[in-house]
């Protein structure tokens, strides 16, 4: 039995001795580079795929834009068809009157021949003859007129019916032409917010690579463990000194907004600051132009965090991934840089370590976006304030 429970002992202590080695999302600097180099390689590979796409972008928008001046010239010539029915309409009460006129001229005319000679002032029975013929002839005229202008009413109002059925149908297609871009774009502006390309990825994770270099890491570290570790969160703040919300983490407008924004009265000379203690990760501007920082953290428990603080107006001097940085650390302006309606700071907290490869959720943009989508529909995540007291929506705050 003693010998059983040595044997158990031993294996515990070797299996703690080892733990290390056999982390999951360990990976080397020689990985984090293979896998760039892979990335880069695809992308390549990939360029003629993306080509053929904008080209079929560029096509459906140049339909698009056609459908539009169609239906322009279409409302146009409904209008013009509409201006003629109504003069056509005008022109048949003038000859319709004119006509009725004539008729009287000529009824009175077979009735009454001294009131027909005094009344066209004929000297002679042929000279009333021949008035009276004109008389006949001016009425039958005008009424092939009026039957001729109450055919072209009949051909506009035709004309007109099939015109605005036809722009239903070319609307309806530009809405599905409109909708194809969007397909072929990828998802709706408001569902892209502060997102990155492929080749904004590429270079996030070569700058990475760098600053792991530039830490002192070799192609047999281990990101994180051997090297290039994570400063240890000692606290969560609020990213500014004074202010208030103004739009909550959860669905707006039909998307997941994935943060929540703080402004304040004085938002250009506001400085923004790390909500914990950590390493950054990144820096760029977005696919909107939105200056960006993302910010790593790891709590005592190893649980690690990512912070992603957008829309600024400029940096802070001496900013570099793979920086240091303390919740007193000043990051930047706050601004209104990107897909912005006003100056504000959208800050994003996730429980997971963004565009780290070996992170199974946030390895990339596109996971990251899925993982806080599916955390906080199940309830598990509710964004920064399940970390950080702000109070309700648009009360101001003072201190961090």
């Amino acid at each position: 039995m003693r010998k059983k429970v040595s044997m158990l002992l031993v294996m515990i202590f070797v299996a703690y001795l080892f733990l290390p080695l056999l982390e999951v999302n360990a990976e080397t600097l020689k990985e984090y580079k293979d896998l760039l180099n892979k990335y880069e390689n695809e992308q390549r590979q990939n360029q003629s795929e993306i080509d053929r796409t904008e080209q079929a972008i560029n096509n459906s928008r140049n339909e698009v834009e056609s459908i539009k001046r169609q239906i322009q010239q279409m409302n146009q010539e409904v209008e013009e068809m509409e201006q003629e029915i109504i003069d056509y309409n005008n022109e048949i009460k003038d000859k319709s009157l004119e006509t009725k006129q004539l008729f009287e001229y000529l009824q009175v005319a077979r009735g009454e021949n001294l009131y027909l000679e005094y009344a066209f002032d004929a000297s002679t029975l042929t000279d009333l003859i021949y008035r009276v013929s004109v008389v006949e002839q001016l009425t039958e005229y005008n009424n092939n007129l009026i039957t001729s202008l109450e055919n072209m009413i009949k051909e506009n109002e035709q004309r007109t019916k099939e015109l605005e059925q036809k722009e239903v149908e070319m609307t309806k297609k530009q809405e599905e032409l409109t909708n194809k871009i969007t397909e072929l774009t990828g998802v709706k502006a408001s569902l892209n917010e502060n997102s990155v390309s492929v080749s904004q990825q590429i270079k996030i994770y070569q700058e990475l690579i760098k600053s792991y270099e530039d830490a002192g890491c070799e192609d047999n570290d281990v990101i994180g463990r051997d090297c290039a570790t994570t400063n240890s969160v000692a606290g969560w703040y609020r990213p500014i000194e004074s202010g208030y919300v103004t739009s909550e983490f959860g669905y707006r407008w039909g998307s997941l907004h994935r943060a929540v924004d703080v402004s304040n009265k004085n938002p250009y000379s506001t400085k923004i600051y790390p909500v914990a203690n950590g390493t950054i990760k990144a820096k760029y501007n977005d696919d909107y132009g939105a200056l960006t920082i993302v910010i790593e953290h790891k709590t005592a428990s190893g649980q690690y965090y990512s912070s992603l603080y957008t829309h600024m107006s400029k940096y802070a001097p001496n900013i570099y991934v793979g920086k240091k940085v303390q919740t007193t650390d000043y990051i930047g302006y706050m601004g209104e840089t990107g897909l912005a309606y006003g100056p504000h700071l959208h800050l994003e907290i996730a429980p997971c370590r963004l565009y780290t490869q070996s992170d199974p959720n946030c390895g990339s943009w596109s996971k990251y976006t899925k993982y806080v989508s599916k955390i906080y529909n199940n309830g598990t995540f509710n964004g920064p304030r399940d970390l950080i007291y702000f109070p309700k929506k648009g009360v101001t705050f003072n201190g961090r």
